[in-house]
């Protein structure tokens, strides 16, 4: 029992993590993704301040993210800024390689940088506005068919009352 508790709190810490590179290091990951999958990374940069000896926020610092395919295809090339969002869908099935680096060329002497990131796949990975805006869409079309439902009863209805009419 003692093990399960120990194993579940373990994946609930593998979510997201955090890692320290160099100011113009660049950091990799490699990640297994199934075909026509939503992939999402949430990200922050902070910069390491030698007069606190600690990790702060530096807005100035931006991050590029560049994703490839298993077929070594660029499919996400962009400079964000120093906390965000990056989402891709992947096209083919396979080994995605998910990079990122500063945009800084030694600003601050080759500053050590902590990158927080969390990246999630498929489910977890719904971006959610889109999927607001597809719920409105729905919506819209479902009236739209009641109102055609609506006009096709109501000329129904006409045609039979001009039929009583006529007889």
């Amino acid at each position: 029992m003692r093990l399960l508790i120990a194993l579940l709190s373990l994946a609930t810490y593998a979510d997201s993590l955090y890692f320290h590179i160099a100011e113009t290091e660049k950091k990799c990951f490699i990640e297994e993704i199934p075909d026509e999958t939503m992939v999402t990374g949430n990200y922050k940069v902070q910069l390491y301040d030698p007069n606190t000896k600690g990790y702060g926020d530096y807005p100035n610092i931006g991050m590029h993210v560049e994703v490839k395919d298993p077929e070594d295809k660029v499919i996400l090339s962009k400079l964000y800024t120093s906390e965000g969002r990056f989402t891709f869908t992947s096209n083919t099935p396979g080994e995605h390689v998910i990079c990122i680096y500063s945009n800084t060329t030694a600003w601050f002497n080759g500053a050590q940088l902590r990158v927080h990131l969390d990246i999630q796949a498929g489910d977890h990975a719904q971006d959610y506005a889109q999927v607001e805006e597809e719920r409105k869409l729905d919506e819209n079309r479902e009236k739209s068919l009641e109102n055609e439902d609506f006009r096709l009863k109501i000329d129904e209805n006409r045609g039979k009352c001009s039929e009583k009419l006529i007889f």
